[in-house]
């Protein structure tokens, strides 16, 4: 324990010495001047084989035939289908799908009887808009072709008043409706994402540095006789500067009315405090063979910007394959970004999310062991040396 609170101290003393990044004002000047600008310029803010749910309520032949050629159109992919009554955040939460197809119940009798017009409704996640371009597109073009099929022999019967006229020639439509961000205010999605891109790239600098300052500095001999877990611990004061900065800009999003947060902060803020574990330790282990700080920080690269990437934040992800969507989850970023989604825009519970938390904890402890294992070689070594 000795140990661990003098690295932790050393630490401290470093960032406010005024020789090596002040980080405790970079966590929060990023995250402030990111939240200003971005919010001052984006005022307001394509899959192919999207994935969509289906809440069947009508389930019928024709209902069962509808959904088949739906999924046979070269831009949708119906992931499954529910035949009773659901909340469809619950379909689209996890990223499980990008959109909820409903179909009410009567569908094929109004449909062969012709007497008025059945509205489909989509159920929109609108938490990444370019996610749900082609999907939203096709649904309209596909949904009155197929109802129309049912109007050619027909059309000759018009004169049957204006609902039974637009029934015939419309017997079936397409009503969207976006679940989260129906104003498609920037606040919620592009600024967000951007305030946590920036708030990681400083953090992310910072721990990239953090083994090549110690070699410079002297301190590689006696940080090696500390053990691991005195190493790891080291990232303590950034994480706790790291997550407040993000949870001060948030507070101030949601007082003034600019960020919608549906879900519990505080089984949200957890999250947060992982992914700065997650990125301290996965920058000590891409700096472990630097040997001074600008050689650390030259490895950015690869640790915080393909999360932004592949997180969903500014583009879709969801033309990714199975095995690259699974790998992109080595990445801190993408986790915590779907925790956002989950958490602030879906509104999901703790209850809801503890198997992406338990799913998170197993890739922190496997960053963690491959941290100590990485450190016991190296001990090894210098001690046969």
């Amino acid at each position: 324990m000795q140990n661990i609170v003098k690295s932790m101290v050393e630490e401290l003393e470093a960032m406010f010495s005024g020789h090596f990044i002040p980080y405790y004002k970079v966590a929060m000047g990023m995250a402030a001047m990111v939240a200003l600008v971005f919010s001052i310029l984006l005022s307001h803010g394509v899959v192919f084989e999207g994935k969509i749910a289906v809440i069947d309520l009508d389930g019928s032949h024709y209902s069962t035939e509808l959904i088949t050629q739906i999924n046979t159109s070269p831009f949708i992919q119906v992931t499954e289908v529910v035949r009773s009554p659901i909340n469809p955040i619950v379909l689209v939460s996890h990223d499980r799908n990008l959109g909820v197809l409903y179909i009410p119940k009567g569908l094929e009798k109004s449909i062969k009887k012709g007497d008025k017009s059945v509205r489909l409704g989509y159920f929109v996640d609108d938490t990444n808009d370019a996610q749900n371009a082609k999907i939203s597109q096709n649904l309209n073009e596909i949904i009155p072709e197929l109802g129309a099929e049912f109007s050619v022999g027909r059309v000759s019967a018009l004169a049957q008043g204006r609902e039974a006229t637009e029934a015939i020639l419309s017997p079936m439509q397409l009503k969207s409706r976006s679940l989260f961000n129906p104003t498609s205010a920037a606040t919620l999605s592009p600024i967000i994402y951007f305030v946590y891109f920036f708030s990681s790239i400083t953090y992310g600098l910072t721990s990239l540095m953090i083994i090549g300052r110690l070699k410079v500095t002297g301190l590689w001999q006696a940080t090696l006789a500390r053990g691991p877990l005195a190493l790891m611990c080291r990232v303590l004061p950034y994480t706790l500067f790291y997550t407040t900065a993000l949870t001060l800009i948030s507070a101030i999003f949601i007082l003034f009315g600019q960020l919608r947060f549906d879900g519990n902060y505080f089984a949200y803020l957890p999250s947060v405090f992982m992914t700065g574990l997650a990125f301290g330790w996965m920058a000590m282990l891409l700096a472990w063979k630097t040997t001074n700080p600008g050689e650390g920080a030259s490895k950015m690269i690869l640790l915080v910007p393909p999360g932004f990437i592949l997180g969903g934040s500014t583009m879709a992800v969801g033309f990714l394959p199975t095995w690259a969507f699974y790998l992109s989850h080595a990445f801190p970023l993408v986790w915590q970004y779907r925790f956002y989604r989950d958490f602030a825009m879906r509104g999901r519970s703790l209850v809801d999310m503890l198997a992406t938390y338990g799913a998170y904890i197993i890739f922190l402890t496997v960053v963690a062991f491959v941290l100590m294992m990485v450190f016991n070689q190296t001990k090894n070594k210098q001690q046969t040396a």
